[in-house]
């Protein structure tokens, strides 16, 4: 059966502090899926929906993005981790893998730090996990932008479809990247709640995941991009090597965004991986 033969869910799902809408396709053994910084479920799952030919996708917009309400405090990584913990468990979920995208895999990471046992595998892609692997260029750019005073500026901005363009080709240059694809960032830039965005970004980018996917004895599949400008590619490479139970996949032909050549070349990687223990 083929991932378009199956059909997306939609779900929202409140516990009384908060509330988060998820996606869901798919059957088998779950596989949550934390999008990446102002992006949204479709995005993330709808790009991996092939892998719901063998898992059961959950895949939530995270709090403050897509149509996920903002948080009561600060949207924090281990905030965003807890959220995620709490949907878990309403939707009665025991065990299941996780993959987290550029800023969501430093919540992914969070999240396996909380479950223990829970989770088995782990999947991080183009991940910002900790300020030393993220490039000084982009981590003094987080610093500088998310001034109160310039934030304004940086959300006004961002509405602006020419210049949001400009700077992530020029600025993040994060590759080849298709319409169908900057069309959803730019929605999703639209969408998100500027406070949350600005909070998740600030702690995100000092988070330390790192320690927590060097101590982890599960199996992690890292999927980095050859000409990522914002992840230190070479410096992670030599920070996991000799360990067994982390593999890294190492796109030549991409940069921190991604195509559809690239989605591709991803997603044998993934089903290679997760196919393992499903």
């Amino acid at each position: 059966m083929t991932a378009t033969a199956l059909s997306m869910n939609e779900l929202h799902i409140s516990d009384g502090a908060t509330s988060i809408r998820c996606l869901t396709i798919g059957q088998g053994r779950p596989l949550l899926l934390c999008h990446g910084f102002l992006s949204s479920a479709e995005e993330f799952g709808g790009r991996f929906s092939e892998l719901a030919t063998f898992r059961r996708l959950i895949i939530p917009d995270l709090p403050g993005n897509g149509e996920s309400a903002p948080l009561s405090g600060r949207h924090t990584v281990e905030a965003m981790a807890t959220a995620l913990e709490s949907l878990l468990n309403r939707l009665e979920i025991e065990e299941l893998d996780v993959a987290g995208l550029c800023l969501g895999a430093s919540v992914a990471c969070a999240l396996v730090e909380r479950c223990g046992e829970r989770v088995d595998r782990l999947v991080l892609h183009t991940p910002l996990l900790a300020p030393a692997l993220i490039r000084r260029f982009y981590r003094e750019q987080v610093r500088v932008l998310t001034l109160p005073p310039l934030w304004q500026v940086v959300v006004a901005l961002s509405r602006n479809r020419p210049v949001s363009d400009l700077y992530k080709r020029y600025v993040i240059a994060e590759g080849d990247v298709d319409r169908q694809t900057s069309q959803a960032n730019f929605d999703n830039q639209r969408r998100a709640y500027p406070p949350a965005a600005r909070e998740w970004l600030r702690d995100g980018s000092r988070y330390d995941g790192l320690r927590a996917l060097l101590e982890r004895d599960g199996q992690t599949l890292v999927i980095v991009a050859e000409q990522d400008h914002m992840v230190d590619v070479q410096r992670l490479r030599r920070l996991i090597a000799g360990r067994s139970n982390i593999r890294m996949f190492v796109d030549s032909e991409q940069g921190h965004g991604w195509n559809s050549a690239a989605v591709h070349r991803q997603l044998g990687v993934m089903r290679e991986f997760l196919a393992e223990s499903a």
